[in-house]
């Protein structure tokens, strides 16, 4: 991995911010800015000094199984990852080489590669995480249902929906990777016929108790299996989904897992419903916090990707945290009002941003 691998990076993270810049004015309940701001360059020189020493005795796929999903890992490198590097240097915040900045972004990928089955940078649409014969355990392990009619397609659609708004409402917009992500497309034309493709959205902490204590959810995990027919569907860089036809009507069969048991149709539009009372709660809990009690909040969900990570070295998010503490009665609401109004920037503008070979900023 050297330039050529960094360039293709580039192309990809600076993608999937413009088409967001097109559509997204601002984000809830702050924009990117306004929250990492207050600990980029703390956060990105943790992982880096982590990874630097671990590189001194561990295996490139020793250190991968104490990285968190490969989601959460594309999340840091288009947050904190480059751009808090790139900050600790221009700031003379730590001495820090371009040159070892660019190593720390390569490794990161190198890592991403370790994780997924190809693709590994979602240039061809795709975000493989189960290889060929995780897939086959998939098909043959999973009960899958043919929806009756349209309704049922509809209702297996807004479970989608709402669970996806019920993780933005724990994990904040910009750091919903902790809390949910898609994979796929996988072929399963074998088993569905021609055309067929495996859209997999995972909820792998539903239950964050680490970051809200006082959450009522008595359920830790979901997974909805989709597979639709004729679709053609794409996921980016940043794990969006695309599509230039409606989604919705092309599910030929699903599957259900709520905690691991499967949910009945009967049992998918209860749980709908009480997502959407918690997801109201949640929603006014975030909204009543103070600017600041939002940017705390913000920074214990990015700091809780890495806490296997940390967990293993004998560490914890505790230093990381005083830190945001330092920085919010040093610069006060500069950042908050700097980041306020989220302009919608050029293509150029993401490429050089994340590109760790300049010092742009």
């Amino acid at each position: 991995m050297q330039n050529n691998d960094i360039d293709k990076f580039v192309e990809a993270i600076s993608e999937s911010f413009d088409c967001m810049g097109s559509t997204i004015s601002h984000f809830w309940p702050l924009n990117g800015g306004q929250i990492g701001a207050y600990f980029d360059a703390a956060e990105a020189l943790d992982i880096y000094y982590r990874l630097k020493d671990l590189r001194r005795t561990k295996s490139l796929q020793e250190i991968a199984e104490l990285m968190p999903p490969p989601d959460v890992i594309k999340s840091f490198l288009q947050v904190n990852g480059v751009v808090g590097l790139k900050v600790a240097k221009n700031f003379k915040i730590e001495k820090i080489s371009t040159e070892e900045i660019v190593d720390n972004t390569l490794f990161l990928l190198k890592i991403l590669e370790t994780k997924l089955n190809g693709d590994f940078l979602g240039l061809g649409g795709t975000n493989l995480l189960l290889d060929t014969a995780e897939i086959e355990n998939v098909l043959s392990g999973n009960k899958w249902v043919v929806p009756k009619n349209g309704d049922e397609k509809r209702q297996i659609a807004n479970l989608v929906v709402t669970s996806t708004h019920l993780c933005y409402s724990l994990f904040y917009d910009i750091f919903q990777t902790a809390g949910f992500y898609i994979h796929g497309p996988y072929d399963v034309s074998k088993k569905f016929g021609e055309d067929a493709i495996l859209v997999i959205r995972e909820h792998p902490n539903i239950n964050p108790k680490n970051i809200w204590s006082e959450l009522e959810m008595p359920y830790s995990n979901l997974i909805i299996y989709c597979v639709y027919k004729g679709l053609d569907f794409k996921l980016d860089f940043s794990n969006h989904p695309y599509s230039n036809r409606s989604i919705a009507d092309k599910l030929i069969s699903y599957g259900v897992l709520l905690d691991g048991k499967e949910l009945p149709l009967e049992k998918v539009l209860e749980l709908e419903k009480f997502f959407e009372k918690s997801i109201a709660v949640q929603t006014k809990k975030v909204d009543a916090l103070s600017d600041f009690d939002k940017v705390r909040k913000g920074a214990k969900i990015a700091f809780s990707f890495f806490e296997k990570l940390r967990r293993s070295m004998g560490d914890d998010d505790s230093k990381l945290l005083a830190q945001v503490d330092e920085n919010i009665k040093k610069f006060g609401d500069k950042f908050i009002q700097q980041f306020g109004e989220k302009q919608v920037r050029s293509n150029d503008y993401w490429k050089k941003l994340f590109d760790p070979r300049n010092d742009y900023l």
